[in-house]
């Protein structure tokens, strides 16, 4: 089991690039995408916004026959000196009935809108795709799926319509001998002209174990996009080319090659693993309209070429007392612009746009070593220290960007954790971390500085038949220090100090009836520093109180809750001598209900409102409801 989990972990310590979101979701015609039943909803209200979220999942299965629905709609309201509205709604629906074992005939559809009532470069659009498919299964994990249908895509009132067709090939996990292999590849055009939307996906990993205790796995993934978008066209435009908006391309292909080997036997309390990648990235803007006779700098499109290699390792060791990790990671990146030319344009401009083009460029080497390691002294002592060192070298070859900097970052932690009986449980942590930030050349140079931060925690978990209590004290210091603010009078070096108290208890009062508390103090100080004497002069003062008493009722699957909410900020100011004056004051003051219901069925209900009246500074005094509703049932 110990040795399952570690795989686990493995494979979530070494996170794959974002590549292009190629996961097997870009399937579109696979029955897992529908497989839960479930309706939820959650309507939130905070100060001035208010939240909608829902969503439904369903599915009807009779031998031969299956339906699915999968929907999600998002609202958003947003009220200051304008009301802003955004909403969002995601529909999904797929039909299949089997002909035969190997031969499937279905219809997906699926509806995507978008709103926004701001004044942005997309506020309004719409996707609705509507395909049938027929799924071909001439061997066992392997499906051909083609499929043909029409778009309609809405952009900033422009309706375009057309065809959508193309082709699917997906073979799940097969064994040959002692390799496995899994692929697949998806071609998709959607042709709605004036525009065209196109997708190429190929996705291929052989993985092999020998000895037992070894694996390997080679991946290879390419993918393919092209969407053009409108965009307002200018008067010139319009009358040069009698259009309304105009069209951009952009066109990004993505290239990855990835090797894992990982060891693990139960034979040994090692572990080992390696994972090499090399990634690339291009991304093409081309733009469809262009004037021919007021060309500048800026009419020009760009394109970008990127490229990553990554190299990681871990080594691990694990016995009944002692586990440890070590891990190293090494990267570099490489980004380069351009601008594309333009037929007839003046070089001049196309110069000058390649010039601005050219100062984007840049190349970074990331080093990471870290370490983690966890005794167990006794039955009820143990002890954990982790540690992490992080190197970043990012330059700009171009002249004109300056940039160029070098960044040394350490963390460090040490926990002490005692279970000094069966009802109380006690830690006390000390982490750190030290950050020094060096621009290369005199033009940012006055960013220049190290940041030191010290924190120190300690507290315990108090578990009884009645009580149930958390608490912990915090201690923490941030020392960030300019290395020319000697010469240069608008940087100083400053510090923030504070002390935090977290309480959370549970009592209960008799049968079925409780009586909580959750809260924090805090106290936080800021202030200019000078690190050569390690004097301080405060400057402002900070104190935050935040308290929830409740009294909770329990009722078999009810659970009624009422109590008061209180939230206050007070902050100082501190004058010539250095003697503190209150500056500003925010008091928040409210009752608050709190509901939650469970059936066995897979019903869950819950509401959270409460009713703020907010006093501050000048008695300016003003009332803010708030409410949360959930909902949420397995069907």
């Amino acid at each position: 089991m110990r040795k399952l989990l570690l795989k686990l972990f493995f494979l979530s310590f070494f996170p794959s690039f974002i590549f292009a979101q190629i996961n097997r979701d870009s399937v579109s015609f696979i029955l897992d995408n529908y497989k839960y039943k479930s309706l939820n909803s959650a309507f939130t209200k905070q100060l001035n916004t208010t939240n909608l979220n829902s969503g439904l999942r369903y599915n009807f299965n009779n031998n031969n026959f299956f339906i699915g629905i999968n929907e999600r709609y998002l609202s958003t309201v947003f009220k200051s000196t304008s009301k802003n509205i955004r909403d969002e709604q995601y529909l999904s629906f797929l039909g299949e009935y089997n002909l035969s074992p190997f031969l499937k005939i279905g219809l997906h559809t699926t509806n995507n809108i978008f709103s926004d009532n701001r004044k942005i470069a997309i506020n309004e659009a719409s996707i609705l795709h509507s395909s049938v498919y027929f799924k071909i299964i001439p061997l066992s994990k392997i499906r051909f799926i083609s499929f043909g249908g029409f778009s309609i895509n809405r952009q900033i009132s422009e309706n375009d319509k057309g065809f959508l067709y193309g082709l699917e090939t997906v073979m799940d996990r097969r064994k040959f001998s002692d390799f496995s292999i899994e692929s697949f590849l998806k071609f998709q055009n959607e042709d709605i002209s004036p525009r065209k939307n196109t997708l190429r996906l190929f996705d291929i990993t052989v993985s092999n174990s020998f000895q037992n205790d070894f694996n390997n796995s080679i991946s290879a993934k390419f993918y393919e996009t092209r969407r053009d978008f409108y965009f307002n066209a200018d008067s010139l435009l319009q009358r040069e080319f009698n259009i309304t908006n105009n069209i951009q391309s952009r066109i990004a292909k993505n290239y990855l090659i990835e090797d894992r080997v990982f060891f693990s036997s139960m034979k040994s309390d090692f572990t080992f693993g390696l994972i090499g990648k090399i990634f690339r990235r291009d991304i093409n803007r081309n733009t469809r309209y262009i004037p021919t006779a007021n060309i500048t700098a800026s009419t020009f499109d760009s394109k970008i070429e990127e490229f990553k290699l990554n190299l990681s390792g871990m080594l691990g060791y694990n016995t009944r007392l002692l586990n440890t990790l070590f891990k190293f990671e090494y990267s570099e990146r490489t980004e380069k612009h351009s601008a594309n030319r333009i037929n007839g344009a003046n070089e001049i401009f196309y110069e000058e746009r390649q010039v601005s083009e050219f100062r984007k460029n840049n190349q970074s080497q990331l080093a990471i070593l870290s370490g983690a390691l966890s005794y167990k002294i006794s039955h009820k002592d143990r002890l954990s220290l982790s540690i992490l060192h992080r190197k970043l070298a990012y330059d700009t070859p171009s002249e004109n960007n300056y940039d160029d900097r070098d960044e040394l970052l350490t963390i460090f932690r040490i926990l002490y954790s005692r279970k000094f009986s069966s009802i109380f449980n006690f830690f006390i942590n000390l982490e750190g971390s030290f950050n020094h930030i060096v621009y290369i050349f005199a033009q940012r140079s006055s960013n220049n500085n190290i940041r030191r931060v010290l924190k120190l925690s300690t507290g315990g978990n108090f578990t009884a038949k009645y009580l149930i209590s958390k608490n912990s004290a915090e201690v923490s210091a941030n020392y960030t220090v300019y290395d020319f603010e000697d010469i240069i009078p608008n940087v100083k070096s400053y510090s923030f100090r504070q002390f935090a108290f977290r309480d959370s208890t549970n009592l209960e009062v008799m049968r079925n009836i409780y009586l909580s508390l959750n809260g924090y103090v805090k106290f936080s100080e800021q202030g200019n520093f000078k690190w050569t004497n390690f004097t301080n002069k405060p400057e402002r003062f900070l104190a935050e109180y935040f308290a929830i008493p409740k009294l909770s009722f329990q009722h078999s699957n009810l659970t009624m809750s009422i109590g008061i909410r209180l939230f206050t900020l007070t902050t100082y100011k501190y004058n010539k001598n250095n003697v503190k004056f209150k500056d500003s004051n925010y008091r928040s003051l409210g009752p608050l209900a709190e509901l939650k219901y469970f059936m066995g069925s897979g019903l869950l209900i819950t509401m959270n409102g409460w009713y703020e009246f907010i006093k501050s500074e000048l008695n300016v005094r003003k009332e803010i409801a708030n409410l949360s509703l959930y909902l949420n049932w397995n069907i």
